[in-house]
């Protein structure tokens, strides 16, 4: 009785710890299916596409803000202004489901209607991206509780989406979109907690070079940086938005997992993303870009105060409500 007892309990402690060995063992198998499909892949170039003399590039929904008045959230939206469009780019997590949503309600205080909006693009259907986990796991998204008329908006999804009374475009490969704007198509990776299919924005700057709008950067900034150069004749000059640095730790924790850094970062849950990896990104974009301007809904502040200590003014934090100007307007803190 006493050995059966001394079982029981080793089943007990150990069952979670061998269910997640078991999980994260599949999650190598396809993650290596992945990158051997990546290192086969070939993409056709994007034709010329048009550039922009100015940018502005406005956080909606992230981690940081110097405003009492907005609300902030582990989520993303930004919305981009070229010479002839404006973008949204991602819709947050409202994560409590409350209405109006922090997207909503940081709208509303910032003056924007949703009838401004031209153009939704969603860098990839992750809960904090789409409005919440009700339409992410609907593969659809909003901008609240309810999903409202959205009237002739275009809309780029990485994978298929749906909208009640819309079309929602899906992004297979890297393409222009309209003047000035393209997409880098979806770039794969199978984390723990799933595979996700995520795009990037991006922008030709007159003058500069292609800006690179990044949700979350599960990408990772390799491939990212790998995919630009082949997609695009033109340099990269900037990426604006969030890569995922969780490092010590991240914001958002599951049943007492730090879900940022363990199940969707680095390699699987008992590989996490660490300070070894963030110095050498850290190192890698210094010398690749000539502006960043980082979100922390998915990066410690310690990473901030390493990227600013080497890049220096080519350096600015995303805070919410500080419009990002680049081009003819560029501005630095």
């Amino acid at each position: 009785m006493r050995r059966f007892t001394i079982i029981l309990i080793l089943f007990v402690l150990l069952g979670p710890l061998l269910a997640l060995a078991i999980a994260d063992w599949q999650r190598a198998k396809d993650a290596k299916r992945l990158d051997q499909t990546w290192a086969m892949t070939t993409v056709n170039q994007v034709p010329e596409f048009g550039t922009t003399r100015s940018l502005e590039v406005l956080p909606l929904i992230n981690w940081h803000s110097d405003r009492d008045d907005l609300r902030t959230e582990p989520g993303v939206s930004y919305l981009i202004r070229t010479d002839e469009e404006t973008i949204l780019f991602d819709l947050g997590f409202n994560r409590f489901g409350e209405s109006p949503s922090p997207l909503e309600h940081n709208m509303a205080r910032l003056g924007i209607e949703r009838s401004d909006i031209d153009t939704i693009f969603i860098s990839h259907v992750h809960r904090d991206h789409v409005g919440g986990a009700e339409w992410a796991k609907a593969r659809s998204f909003s901008f609240g509780p309810e999903q409202a008329d959205l009237g002739e908006v275009s809309v780029y999804a990485p994978i298929s989406m749906t909208y009640p009374g819309l079309e929602v475009q899906t992004v297979e490969s890297p393409r222009a979109l309209s003047n000035g704007v393209a997409s880098t198509g979806p770039i794969p990776r199978r984390l723990f907690i799933g595979r996700v299919d995520e795009q990037a924005l991006v922008i030709n700057l007159e003058g500069h070079g292609l800006v690179v709008i990044v949700g979350c950067g599960h990408q990772t900034v390799p491939k990212l940086l790998e995919r630009v150069e082949a997609a695009f004749d033109e340099p990269i000059y900037a990426i604006v938005g969030d890569l995922h640095y969780p490092v010590p730790k991240g914001r958002l924790y599951v049943a007492g997992i730090d879900a940022q850094r363990r199940l969707a970062s680095g390699n699987g849950v008992f590989a996490p993303i660490d300070e070894s990896d963030v110095a050498n990104e850290i190192e890698l974009l210094n010398r690749e870009l000539s502006f960043l301007a980082l979100g922390g809904h998915d990066t410690h502040d310690a990473v901030f105060d390493q990227f600013e200590n080497l890049m220096g003014d080519k350096f600015q934090r995303v805070r919410v409500g500080v419009p990002i100007m680049l081009g003819i307007n560029r501005q630095v803190e």
